[in-house]
């Protein structure tokens, strides 16, 4: 999946979704994400822990099972018998996180597409 894919499929598993009042008013459709009260860009999951962080508290305590062994299996692939399982959490990346949310919540598939780069997220900060 592409960061933008990657994005998109976070943020609508956590109830982002297309705002047609910001569409009706001539913003571009990148800029027309609401949650709740927020209406603006979609964050940028993929590239901030700080994200992440905030998606990881919305998996229910079987999830987070799931989700810690897709985060093991990444990233000890990467770095094979260098460190042990439970240090290796600590240490994964954004994106390790994201595609464990997602497969952790059957959301993630293999698409080959890289032409569209996600260049249109928000780095400001949202309480969820």
């Amino acid at each position: 999946m592409t960061p933008h894919e990657i994005n998109l499929a976070i943020g609508k598993s956590l109830g982002f979704a297309q705002c047609p009042i910001a569409l009706s008013q001539g913003f571009p459709p990148e800029y027309c994400y609401r949650k709740d009260t927020y209406i603006g860009e979609l964050p940028d999951f993929y590239n901030s822990l700080d994200r992440m962080h905030e998606v990881e508290r919305s998996l229910d305590e079987e999830q987070w099972l799931d989700y810690i062994r897709y985060l093991q299996e990444d990233v000890l692939r990467c770095f094979g018998n260098l460190i042990s399982s439970k240090i290796a959490i600590c240490h994964s990346t954004s994106q390790q996180r994201a595609e464990a949310y997602l497969r952790t919540l059957n959301l993630w598939t293999n698409t080959k597409d890289l032409s569209r780069q996600d260049a249109t997220v928000s780095s400001q900060p949202l309480s969820m």
